[in-house]
């Protein structure tokens, strides 16, 4: 799921995405793997996370947020960092040119849908 604010709404939802509890209580058991929590400098930025337990981060380094590789915590405990942005990342996952390690097999599926906030499913 790819959390994007309701228009009007980007500042609250700006908000919860930098105050992410299980990042931050990762971060204070030492399993983020020198990654850091935002607003640290370079701290990462929830914008995703899918159904089996992976997260996917933004880390805030460079300055020009064009710039910012996504970061993808595995259920498996795994942080694997690629240098794109989110919708490169995303063409790239779905596309299978981008191959996220410890994510199941079978993802995305033969034929993966991409639902608009209509279609939503809650």
């Amino acid at each position: 799921m790819v959390s994007l604010p309701t228009p009007g709404a980007e500042a609250p939802w700006a908000s919860e995405s930098r105050d992410d509890e299980i990042l931050q209580d990762l971060y204070e058991m030492g399993d983020t793997e020198n990654y850091v929590p935002y607003p640290q400098p370079g701290g990462l930025i929830s914008w995703a996370s899918s159904h089996s337990g992976d997260a996917f981060y933004w880390r805030t380094s460079p300055a020009d947020p064009d710039a910012w590789p996504v970061v993808v915590r595995t259920d498996n405990a795994d942080w694997i960092e690629f240098p794109v942005g989110a919708v490169e990342f995303l063409a790239g996952v779905y596309g299978r040119t981008i191959d996220v390690p410890g994510m199941p097999r079978n993802f995305p599926g033969d034929d993966p849908k991409v639902l608009g906030l209509s279609d939503r499913i809650d």
